[in-house]
C-alpha cells in the first residue's frame, strides 16, 4: 500500500498494459499484424507533424487568453470537448491534408467496438489495482462512478487527442529514425514533461530521480502500443487513470 499517488499509478498502468498482452493472445484477430505504413519522405512527414504540434501550442494559447467557446451551463462539457478538438485541430489536419490513412495515427478501422470494450475492461481492472494500492482511496466502483460522468466529457476528448498526437508524431519519427530510437525519444519527452512542474514545486533530487521511472513507464507504453498500433483501447486506461490524480475522484485528501 502506498501513500503517494505515483507508485500505485505506475503499477496500475503496468497492470493495464499486461492485460492487453493477454487480451491480444485471446483475441488475435482484433489486432492483426498488418504491414507498417511507410513514407517516401519520412523526415518531411515528421517535420509537417511537428508544425501541427506547434499549432496545438498556438491554439492552446488562444484558449488561455479566453478565445474559446464558453464552457458553462448544461452544454458546458460538450462545448469544452469541442474546444479540445479545436485546440488539436492542427495535428488532425496533418493526416487529413496529407491524405494519409488513419492507421498512421494508430486508429485502425476494424472491430472498433471490441477494441473499446477491451479498453474499458482493462481500464476498470487498472483502476481497481490503483484503488487497492493507494492508502485512503475509495472503493473501485466508487472511483469508476466518479470517472465516467458527463461533466468529464472535455477531459475524455483531451486525453484521446493527446494519445492521437503522440501516435501521429511517433509513427512519422519512427519512419525517419527507426522505432527503437523513436521510443527512446518519446519516453524521454514523456519524463521531461514533468520537469517544469517539479521545479516550480521545489522537487528534491530523489524526486527528480523518479523521472527514470516515468521514462521507463513511457517505454513500456510505447512498446505495447507499437504492437497494437491502436490508441482506442489505451485511451480508456489513460483517461481513467489520469482522473485518479484528483481528490474528488480518488477520495484521498
Amino acid at each position: 500500500m502506498f501513500q503517494d499517488h505515483y507508485p500505485p499509478l505506475v503499477i496500475a498502468y503496468l497492470v493495464g498494459l499486461g492485460g492487453w498482452l493477454v487480451a491480444n493472445r485471446l483475441l488475435p484477430r482484433v489486432w492483426p499484424r498488418e504491414p507498417i505504413e511507410e513514407f517516401s519522405r519520412p523526415w518531411k512527414e515528421f517535420g509537417i507533424a511537428l508544425v501541427g504540434a506547434a499549432g496545438i501550442l498556438v491554439m492552446g494559447q488562444l484558449w488561455t487568453r479566453g478565445i474559446r467557446l464558453p464552457e458553462q451551463g448544461a452544454a458546458g462539457p460538450i462545448l469544452g470537448a469541442i474546444n479540445q478538438i479545436l485546440i488539436f485541430a492542427p495535428i488532425i489536419a496533418v493526416v487529413l491534408v496529407r491524405r494519409q490513412p488513419w492507421a498512421t495515427a494508430w486508429l485502425p478501422r476494424g472491430r472498433v467496438g471490441v477494441r473499446l470494450l477491451v479498453g474499458l475492461g482493462l481500464g476498470a481492472v487498472a483502476v481497481t489495482a490503483y484503488s487497492f494500492l493507494r492508502v485512503g482511496s475509495d472503493a473501485p466502483w466508487v472511483l469508476l462512478s466518479r470517472i465516467w460522468r458527463y461533466g468529464h466529457l472535455d477531459e475524455m476528448a483531451q486525453v484521446f487527442l493527446e494519445d492521437l498526437t503522440i501516435a501521429i508524431l511517433f509513427v512519422r519519427l519512427g519512419g525517419a529514425v527507426g522505432n527503437r530510437w523513436a521510443t527512446v525519444v518519446v519516453a524521454c519527452l514523456f519524463a521531461a514533461g514533468h520537469v517544469p512542474a517539479m521545479v516550480s514545486q521545489g522537487a528534491t533530487w530523489l524526486e527528480f530521480a523518479g523521472l527514470l521511472r516515468d521514462a521507463g513507464l513511457g517505454v513500456a507504453v510505447i512498446l505495447v502500443l507499437q504492437r497494437s498500433r491502436d490508441v482506442v483501447w489505451f485511451w480508456c486506461i489513460h483517461f481513467m487513470l489520469d482522473m485518479t490524480q484528483f481528490s474528488r475522484v480518488s477520495g484521498v485528501s
